[in-house]
């Protein structure tokens, strides 16, 4: 996710540059066949071309919509489980309570539901970023954020290190989805809490709906990632995008060849620029359509779960904590 304003040049420049050449190049080459080798035919109204692009901007503007309705969807999924992470932490420790105040298991229970909660976000951020939806080439949005070393990726076990024990996280990582099953660890935790007197009854089948919950948001997360934008919008909007950028140059001749005839030339800047714009368009919609890919228009998944690390640490008492994630090169991630 970009922190700035305005998006950086340095950014901008990898996905325009080819582009931008390229109508540069292709204009040009229509002018001067149409100046040089009197190729006047190539000159067509401009009025269907408009039509077109009229169409065009529907079109590609429908699936821009619908791309940042995705996005900002993942986004709230996210808010809803830091909200559900801080209502875990509060009622983990005043549910979990025992008869003794010397007792040290309820303080040992506290830390060990916390921190397998902390190991939870950290398996679905890594889940939900280790496969890519598309197996993509030289996509700019993702090269720049593998040319940032703090962006690596981490393996999910040294990842899930962090919080669980070396036996836990060997447990864990043999699961096919291991974020679902340290919920049902979790739920494990409850009941033999429940059944040793350190937890009641109702306050049980209130964390155990908690635990629901964060089944509920985690399943939406992957509901997004496993259900990508559907081929049928983004195909036909890449295709129609290119399909008027291929015919724009013959109608903006018919229209510069009105005045003179160095007006002709002018096709080759306006050209260039309404071309950019209409194929920055289709690009934007492209980055934005699955939020959670390690590229640079993701959820920022790793500065959300190191916040909620450190409300939750915060309440365990713990004075030694991280520091917030901050952006590099304007991008958090």
């Amino acid at each position: 996710m970009f922190t700035t304003k305005r998006v950086p040049f340095a950014i901008v420049f990898p996905f325009a540059w080819r582009a931008v050449l390229l109508f540069f190049v292709y204009s040009t080459l229509i002018c001067s066949l149409y100046t040089f080798a009197d190729c006047t035919f190539l000159a067509i109204p401009f009025v269907p071309v408009a039509t077109i692009g009229t169409a065009v901007a529907f079109y590609v503007g429908f699936k821009n919509n619908s791309s940042y309705d995705r996005l900002w969807e993942a986004r709230r999924i996210w808010g809803s489980l830091t909200n559900a992470s801080r209502s875990w932490g509060i009622m983990v420790l005043d549910y979990v309570q025992g008869a003794d105040a010397d007792d040290p298991l309820p303080r040992l229970a506290h830390r060990d539901m916390i921190y397998r909660h902390l190991a939870y976000l950290t398996a679905i951020r890594v889940q939900l970023r280790q496969k890519p939806v598309w197996d993509l080439h030289h996509d700019p949005a993702h090269e720049v954020i593998e040319r940032i070393k703090e962006f690596k990726q981490c393996s999910l076990d040294k990842e899930l290190s962090r919080f669980l024990s070396n036996d836990e996280v060997e447990a864990i990582i043999k699961h096919p989805n291991p974020a679902t099953y340290l919920l049902r660890q979790q739920s494990a935790q409850l009941r033999d809490l429940r059944d040793r007197g350190y937890l009641s009854d109702f306050y049980h089948v209130d964390l155990e709906r908690m635990l629901v919950e964060f089944y509920n948001q985690q399943g939406a997360c992957e509901r997004i990632k496993s259900f990508p934008f559907p081929r049928q919008y983004a195909f036909f909007s890449y295709l129609f995008t290119w399909l008027f950028i291929l015919v724009l140059p013959y109608g903006l001749l018919s229209e510069m060849a009105k005045f003179s005839g160095w007006h002709i030339w002018l096709t080759v800047p306006f050209f260039t620029v309404i071309a950019w714009i209409f194929n920055t368009m289709e690009i934007v919609g492209d980055t934005s359509e699955n939020p959670f890919e390690n590229s640079i228009n993701d959820i920022p998944m790793t500065a959300i779960c190191r916040n909620i690390e450190i409300d939750l640490r915060d309440m365990l008492g713990e004075t030694e904590l991280p520091k917030r994630v901050q952006a590099v090169n304007n991008i958090l991630m």
